[in-house]
């Protein structure tokens, strides 16, 4: 019996410890990283500008047609766009997601939904 009784006196204090592990480990902030995008290029040009907005969309606008002279980088942030490319093909951008556009890609960006949207599109145009 006192053997017993100390077997699980020592399976309470391990479970004990490792509750008190876990309670501490969930209270301590932590960093991660998600990968919105993995891609190899050759399109950046050798010497570019690089231009970063901030983009935003109010429920039901768009950007017109429109094309950029070197490759962009898209982020998501909030909210959800439809995009139309030149060829008519269309796709649905959603936050969280990362996008890449080939320069010189003809498309139109418009807020479909109800809610504001916003982006942040890193361009890479070549520079003079």
């Amino acid at each position: 019996m006192r053997v017993a009784g100390v077997v699980l006196a020592v399976l309470l204090a391990f479970a004990a410890g490792m509750a008190v592990e876990r309670a501490r480990g969930q209270t301590s902030p932590r960093m991660w990283a998600e990968v919105l995008l993995d891609l190899s290029t050759d399109e950046i040009p050798k010497r570019t500008r690089v231009h970063a907005n901030l983009d935003h969309w109010d429920p039901g606008a768009r950007t017109g047609r429109h094309s950029h002279p070197g490759p962009t980088l898209f982020v998501m942030l909030e909210g959800e766009l439809e995009e139309v490319l030149g060829d008519g093909r269309s796709r649905t951008l959603k936050a969280g997601q990362a996008y890449w556009q080939r320069a010189g890609m003809e498309h139109d960006v418009k807020n479909t939904s109800g809610r504001p949207a916003r982006a942040l599109a890193v361009h890479l145009d070549p520079s003079r």
